[in-house]
């Protein structure tokens, strides 16, 4: 049983990175951001704010892990383009503080990053340049390298537009906010003319502990093989949920004011994990139909 510190554990990703390491045999620690922890006894739950160095030096070193994922993050593109100070101390600065510190103690790190480290201009392996169009893609992409500073072999997992159930919020993501409208049978405007590769949280949670137990290193791309529009991943959506009628309304990128510029088609190209693990990523409608089975 490895000692497994799950920081951001209450964020989409973060729940299932808990559910899978507990899963898996792990004693699990988590952060949480909240004046509450979840209600899960499972889970030993300490309250942190990363930005505080102090706070994730001192409890990295009193917890002692084998392990550290590092899933918190400040995700929300407009708000890092709002306020790119606290996206750098977030996103940078945190991250490797993280790292820092988890070498220290003699832990494996795993850092979640992001496929808006690139511009769009067409799929990625993780030898493609990075090309970042806005702030959110320059501090994760920044945060990438702080954190290869300050750990000599951190796992590094880029993803795309994470999806699965939040158990712990209200709070929607790239699945469940088109259920949640088609369902509600609302008119969900989604776009056609920009292209992902979509991350089911549970194949990532996954994905980093198989790496970890491979005593793996380096930069991976994790996500669904399914290059596709957003408007496509809605028709997917209403197919396996069996929604009869969706009302799935094709609009531009362009027709949406937003603060920051998005890249068109961030696609992933998976070939490097797939190879790693020996087998392939998971397609996006598998996942949808996982989802289904498990709500």
């Amino acid at each position: 049983m490895a000692r497994v510190l799950d920081v951001g554990g209450t964020g989409l990703l973060g729940q299932y990175i808990g559910q899978e390491a507990l899963r898996r045999g792990h004693h699990v620690i988590a952060t949480h951001r909240g004046h509450h922890a979840p209600d899960d006894a499972r889970i030993d739950w300490h309250r942190l704010d990363i930005r505080d160095s102090v706070a994730v030096k001192a409890l990295v070193r009193s917890v002692e892990p084998n392990l550290v994922l590092n899933a918190a993050a400040m995700t929300d593109v407009d708000r890092c383009e709002a306020d790119p100070d606290e996206a750098k101390q977030v996103n940078e600065t945190a991250a490797g503080q993280l790292a820092s510190v988890s070498n220290e103690v003699g832990a494996a790190f795993v850092h979640i990053s992001t496929d808006y480290v690139f511009d769009g201009t067409g799929p990625a392996t993780e030898n493609t340049g990075p090309h970042p169009l806005n702030a959110y893609g320059a501090t994760k992409l920044f945060g990438e390298r702080v954190v290869r500073q300050s750990h000599p072999e951190p796992i590094i997992l880029r993803l795309s537009s994470v999806f699965g159930w939040n158990r712990l919020s209200s709070k929607t993501n790239a699945v469940t906010w088109i259920l949640q409208k088609l369902e509600a049978g609302e008119e969900v405007p989604l776009f056609h003319d920009q292209k992902v590769t979509p991350t089911y949280a549970k194949t990532a949670a996954a994905v980093a502990f198989d790496l970890w137990d491979r005593h793996t290193s380096g930069l991976f791309h994790v996500s669904c093989p399914d290059c596709a529009s957003r408007v496509e991943l809605g028709r997917a959506v209403a197919d396996v949920f069996q929604i009869s009628n969706p009302r799935l309304n094709p609009i531009p990128l362009g027709s949406v004011a937003l603060r920051a510029k998005r890249p068109l088609a961030p696609c992933l190209v998976v070939r490097k994990v797939e190879e790693t693990l020996k087998r392939p990523m998971p397609t996006f409608r598998a996942c949808l139909e996982d989802m289904k089975a498990t709500r």
